[in-house]
């Protein structure tokens, strides 16, 4: 048996090399004999390209090395229930006229609401007698005179927040070169929005952590880029006294005042939120009409048998 087996191994191994180079020497005329070798090659060569880029683009943009670091982006503000953020909520006025109050007595000192117009606050904050008497708490520009001089009026609901200082140098001056930003749409212009505002009016501790270094002149806040900011903090326990008799926390103030700035980017929000309700709701009583009437015109259509009887001969 064992003479057998090693008899037949030559033979085995004979037909088992004939068959390889047959096969083999077929398999390369078969791909030589068609013609989309080079289309083949060339969409090899473009995968193994398309590989190759797409490894250097991720070595390139994908690493974690960044610009700047997370303390020079600020401290990621915590997300908080506001009670305007649901699709259907709308402002608390009572916190949007104690928010305008916050930043009347402490805010406007520094801070202008350049594109706020007086005659946006009735009916929203404070009624129109309300509005019109901070209004003429002011003294604007009037129309020259017959002589060209320019007088100073009481300004009216149709004026604009006037700015506390009349320009940007008057406002570096008095703020040791750092020019105080418009609040008017702080809340939008800022990565965050009324988190980053809370969060930044009541991030000041008492004193900074180790480690942090702050140039002169700034304060340290971990929420603004860098750390150092040139305002300093405003908001403390009853520094305001509220009309309604809220107690005014520095929480409850810095939530106030960033709920009327949030206002003052949009006022348009609550408007809004109300005319897309009624859209939606007309949107889709029209649309199961539109659907029942479908229905209502097709039904004869799509469920009639058509019959074919052919003429008897």
């Amino acid at each position: 048996m064992v003479n057998r087996l090693s008899s037949a191994a030559p033979i085995f191994k004979r037909f088992t090399a004939s068959f390889v180079r047959k096969s083999s020497t077929n398999a390369f005329k078969d791909s030589a004999a068609q013609p989309v070798s080079r289309t083949t090659r060339a969409a090899v060569a473009a995968s193994i390209a398309t590989v190759g880029l797409s490894a250097w683009y991720v070595n390139l943009y994908g690493n974690p090395v960044k610009a700047v670091t997370a303390a020079e982006h600020g401290l990621h503000p915590a997300s908080y229930p506001w009670p305007h953020s649901g699709w259907l909520d709308s402002f608390d006025h009572q916190s949007l006229r104690r928010g305008f109050q916050v930043y009347k007595e402490v805010c406007a000192a520094c801070h202008s609401l350049n594109l706020v117009a007086w005659r946006t606050l009735v009916g929203v904050t404070h009624t129109a007698d309300e509005v019109r008497a901070l209004a003429e708490e002011y003294e604007y520009d009037a129309e020259p005179n017959d002589q060209g001089e320019i007088e100073k009026r009481p300004g009216k609901l149709s004026d604009y927040i006037p700015a506390p200082y009349p320009n940007e140098e008057a406002a570096r001056a008095a703020n040791q070169g750092a020019l105080p930003p418009d609040l008017s749409l702080i809340i939008k212009a800022r990565h965050g929005g009324c988190d980053y505002v809370f969060s930044l009016l009541t991030g000041y501790p008492d004193e900074p952590p180790a480690g942090a270094v702050v140039a002169s002149g700034l304060n340290y806040n971990p929420y603004f880029p860098g750390g150092g900011i040139a305002m300093a903090r405003v908001l403390f326990d009853g520094v305001v006294e509220y009309e309604d008799g809220t107690p005014a926390t520095t929480s409850q103030l810095a939530k106030d005042v960033t709920a009327f700035l949030n206002w003052a980017a949009e006022p348009e929000h609550d408007v809004r939120k109300k005319t897309g309700l009624k859209v939606l709701i007309i949107s889709g009583a029209m649309f199961a009409i539109s659907l029942w009437v479908k229905r209502f015109k097709w039904s004869t259509i799509k469920t009639r048998k058509v019959l074919y009887k052919p003429p008897k001969l």
